[in-house]
């Protein structure tokens, strides 16, 4: 059977389950047990890597084992790769499993060795009472916490070899039946888990809890500039930061990038640059030119002319670090894991919002009164005013890496791990790659396209302030661009947010933010599909909370041909505008939606896990609309 490449990685990873009908059209469960792949090209894997190492820390500070996995700095940890899609050879294998079978009809129970052994003759009950074509296969695995896993096997009894399972009688489901004389006995399916000792009970091979892949959706650095600039480190990670605080242009940026190279070559260092200056000033006094009195003045005139086409680096970063000084000064250690990931996040923000090819916000105006879909700007204007949108564009020719690099059993959040007789939830990590250095990363490429939206940040501030989340003294100039910047820096904490669950009640600011462009994040997704066309599964999103940005791309190669985003942020916006805001505010299920603490269900705001990167965790319509009777926050963002 053919899938594509995101299927395989959603879906189709080594030690998972999975179903499918073979040739006959029968049901059967197999185990994938590897792919057949290649390198991905293409990638800036330090860019990846440091990502993946973030993220399988904070499952361990949330109380996880991460033995699985080497995340020291500095040591290639992960290669990714990519199915070999050579033609006529497999690029994923499995095996039937589990091997045990049983007639729906009479009950009976036979279980082969190995998977070869299953034939034709497999789905014909043996029972010579019996002879009927209704074998089925006992599609059923024990999983564990601690990460073990096995399919079931048929319990053992002491001499008996004959056994007869009834599945639809539940009180009976996990149980198999023999005789013993003339009297009918029962064999429990529990086993103990050979890891850790927890007594397990086989669930459906192909539930969800059995298998929970963690996927990293990235966006690809697709400029070959862009990612020789980020291998240069600590002071490519400051420069970038510099820029968001407009502390560097888009122009010099360009320019730097063109020259990276020369830009963090010592040429243009003060000191070398001051020993040149001090040079030609000599040379200037030898020759009778100048006097020696003037020798400081001379230097910082020259040093002075020099720096109007500096392309240096260095005043970049000394400008992240003036803005950061107190960060700085308090505590350099978590300064340098802040900018880490800050720069990341940044470095994706800029390749979305400086896309080679977008449909701006105008271009998309332009469109609808031209079809006579609006009479004015001012209906999108004030839709966006009401929602807090500060812009939209569509960013077009975007290449999203997924990659999925390990995987839990039963929960995907340590945290929710809470009975303390259960083993501690362990990231199991993939097979090292053929040399034995590295652990593999199941990816596969997107070319897409997508919305952009930019979020008010100073109305979040407000918002913040009005449910009493912060104090009024705690509020910055909310005129001042830098000033409003600087305050999402220093106080949403980003770094803390991971795909695992909840964030923690002592980090109210980082949490109601989250919270809000997370829910309204799934707001456009909804309503992005009903006018679209597009399914809500064939939808996902990219959050950059240090932007207070929303990325909304198409994840099947079936919506960018089409132009399904495209063509509904350039003809149908404001309708997409209106019935975001309206179709979001009710539940079919209010008042019991409403009375929930988390205002969310699966009827508004929770969509299915392949188009959510964060598990639907942190939801609610409360972040947008005041509901009465509900908790903070008790003014929602849209009703301001």
């Amino acid at each position: 059977m053919k899938r594509s490449k995101s299927q395989a990685v959603y879906k189709f990873l080594p030690r998972t389950w999975i179903s499918e009908r073979d040739d006959n059209g029968v049901a059967v469960t197999a185990q994938i047990t590897h792919w057949s792949y290649k390198e991905m090209k293409g990638i800036y894997e330090d860019f990846i890597e440091n990502e993946i190492k973030r993220q399988i820390k904070l499952f361990g500070d949330r109380g996880g084992d991460i033995t699985s996995f080497d995340i020291r700095d500095g040591v290639h940890s992960f290669v990714v790769v990519e199915p070999n899609c050579i033609d006529e050879v497999p690029d994923i294998l499995g095996k039937i499993s589990p091997l045990v079978f049983y007639c729906s009809s009479c009950g009976k129970v036979i279980e082969k060795k190995k998977a070869s052994d299953v034939d034709r003759g497999t789905w014909w009950c043996t029972n010579p009472d019996c002879k009927k074509h209704s074998v089925k296969q006992l599609q059923m695995i024990y999983a564990c916490e601690c990460g073990y896993a096995q399919p079931v096997k048929i319990p053992y009894v002491k001499g008996v070899h004959d056994f007869i399972y009834r599945p639809n009688q539940s009180n009976e489901r996990f149980k198999m039946f023999y005789m013993s004389g003339n009297s009918e006995r029962s064999a429990e399916l529990s086993i103990p888990c050979p890891t850790c000792g927890k007594r397990l009970l086989p669930d459906n091979a192909n539930s969800g809890k059995n298998y929970k892949a963690f996927t990293l959706c990235i966006i690809n650095l697709v400029d070959h500039r862009s990612g020789e600039f980020y291998k240069k480190g600590i002071e490519a990670q400051k420069a970038i930061v510099a820029m968001w605080f407009g502390k560097m242009t888009q122009n010099e940026y360009e320019q730097i990038l063109d020259n990276v190279e020369l830009a963090f070559s010592d040429q243009f260092r003060p000191d070398a640059k001051r020993q040149e200056a001090e040079n030609q000033v000599r040379g200037l006094i030898a020759l009778g030119l100048l006097n020696e009195a003037d020798f400081e003045t001379a230097v910082a005139g020259i040093m002075s002319k020099s720096n109007s086409g500096n392309i240096s680096i260095e005043r970049f970063a000394a400008a992240c670090d003036d803005i950061c000084r107190q960060f700085v000064n308090q505590n350099p250690v978590a300064y340098k894991e802040w900018l880490n990931h800050y720069s990341f996040k940044l470095m994706q923000y800029n390749t979305v919002k400086y896309a080679k090819r977008i449909i701006s916000l105008q271009d998309s105006i332009d469109r609808q009164i031209e079809m006579e879909f609006i009479e004015s700007p001012q209906d999108i204007y004030d839709w966006h005013n009401k929602l807090g949108i500060r812009n939209m564009q569509v960013s077009c020719d975007i290449q999203i890496i997924n990659c999925t690099y390990g995987y839990s059993r039963i929960v995907a959040d340590p945290k929710n791990n809470k009975n303390p007789n259960w083993p501690q939830l362990k990231l199991n990590a993939y097979d090292k790659n053929k040399e034995g250095t590295a652990n593999l990363v199941y990816g596969a490429k997107l070319d897409t396209e997508g919305i952009l939206f930019e979020i008010d940040q100073a109305k979040i501030i407000e918002w913040l302030r009005d449910n009493n989340i912060i104090r009024e003294e705690q509020v910055p100039d909310l005129h001042d661009e830098l000033a409003v910047k600087r305050w999402f820096a220093e106080n949403v904490h980003g770094d803390l947010i991971s795909m695992f669950g909840e964030i923690e009640g002592d980090e109210a600011i980082t949490k109601n933010v989250f919270g809000l462009l997370h829910s309204m994040s799934h707001a456009f997704i909804q309503a992005t599909g009903e006018i679209s066309g597009l399914s809500s599964n064939s939808l996902t999103e990219i959050i950059f909370v240090e932007t207070s940005s929303i990325f909304i791309y198409s994840q099947t190669s079936q919506g960018v041909p089409l132009g399904a985003l495209s063509g509904m942020a350039e003809m149908r916006y404001e309708y997409f505008l209106r019935r975001v805001f309206e179709d979001t505010k009710n539940c079919i299920f209010d008042p019991v939606c409403t009375e929930r603490d988390d205002t969310a269900c699966h009827a508004c705001l929770i969509i299915p896990e392949i188009s959510c990167n964060h598990f639907n965790a942190g939801l609610g319509r409360k972040y947008m609309y005041s509901i009465e009777g509900g908790q903070s926050p008790k003014i929602g963002f849209w009703e301001m």
